[in-house]
């Protein structure tokens, strides 16, 4: 059934789009002028070009679909539309030439409800975890921002965007940690406070920290306890990260295995280079990194002299 619709703005669309669609009270089913719908960064993902191109070569109004947008209400009384759900489907619409879209639209929410409607409505598709982690600081998420807040005191950030060339491109290994052992973020804090004795007090301020890098000193704290970890600290920061990788991936070739326990055994490596037979340590490299504090006894909270 194709019926005549009349658009908020003004101008006659079909709506053959919204028709059978079961809104179920919440919201309503509108025509909305395209260049007055916005889209907020902050949550959204990053916009993929090649599907908007396909978007916009293949434009079909019925197969597109309505997509979510709130009217948002701004402290001065002002109204904006901002697309909670359907970017590319709305940029591939304007690529197509068209200046309207169909959409259910959505009234009043804050730009934190924005945000976790868009989450929950995209649960299954392809967010990075960049994405979910932008979305979850945006709702207010309590244990996103401790672990931004956590970086940040430890003289770094943990990014939000892939590839950074400095801060920690690593927040899904910063959260496993995050929750190790009892939670609260006591692993991470040791890890990052580990960091910042290696490198210095703004150690990350012009470095880049990965996920093996995080995960092999947390094995090596967690597996032995009963070492200087100042000292390895400082081995650490003498010799280099770029030689702990080189030699990671040399271990790697050689052993196989995830990157990050490689890592960990260049740490072994490092620690008993010019140590007596006595004094050098084995890697013990079975286990998972959930079963972090609970190998041996717990470790003891550090104290000022790294122990």
């Amino acid at each position: 059934m194709v019926r005549e619709m009349k658009g908020k703005f003004g101008e006659r669309v079909t709506d053959v789009a919204v028709v059978g669609i079961d809104l179920d009270d919440a919201g309503s089913a509108e025509v909305l002028p395209i260049d007055r719908i916005q889209v907020d960064p902050d949550y959204q993902r990053e916009l993929r070009h090649d599907l908007v191109n396909k978007i916009g070569r293949e434009y079909d109004l019925v197969k597109a679909g309505p997509i979510l947008v709130n009217e948002r209400v701004g402290q001065n009384g002002s109204v904006g539309y901002w697309c909670v759900d359907g970017q590319h489907r709305l940029a591939g619409a304007a690529q197509a030439g068209e200046v309207e879209i169909f959409a259910h639209v959505v009234h009043g929410l804050t730009v934190a409800e924005e945000a976790e409607l868009r989450l929950a409505r995209n649960d299954r598709r392809s967010d990075t975890v960049y994405e979910r982690f932008r979305v979850r600081l945006m709702m207010g998420d309590a244990k996103a921002h401790a672990m931004v807040e956590m970086a940040r005191q430890h003289g770094t950030t943990l990014n939000q965007t892939p590839n950074m060339h400095t801060g920690i491109n690593a927040i899904s290994s910063a959260e496993t940690l995050y929750d190790a052992g009892n939670g609260g973020g006591v692993w991470l804090g040791r890890v990052l406070r580990f960091l910042q004795d290696a490198f210095g007090e703004d150690h990350l301020g012009g470095r880049v920290t990965g996920s093996a890098m995080m995960k092999s000193v947390a094995w090596f704290l967690d597996r032995h306890v009963d070492v200087s970890h100042a000292e390895l600290a400082t081995k650490v920061g003498t010799q280099g990260d770029e030689e702990i990788d080189r030699r990671a991936r040399t271990h790697k070739a050689v052993n196989g295995g995830a990157l990050w326990l490689n890592y960990y055994r260049a740490l072994v490596e490092l620690w008993n280079r010019g140590k007596h037979e006595q004094n050098k340590i084995e890697a013990k490299t079975t286990g998972s990194m959930t079963t972090l504090g609970e190998y041996g006894a717990p470790v003891p909270p550090r104290t000022d002299s790294g122990e």
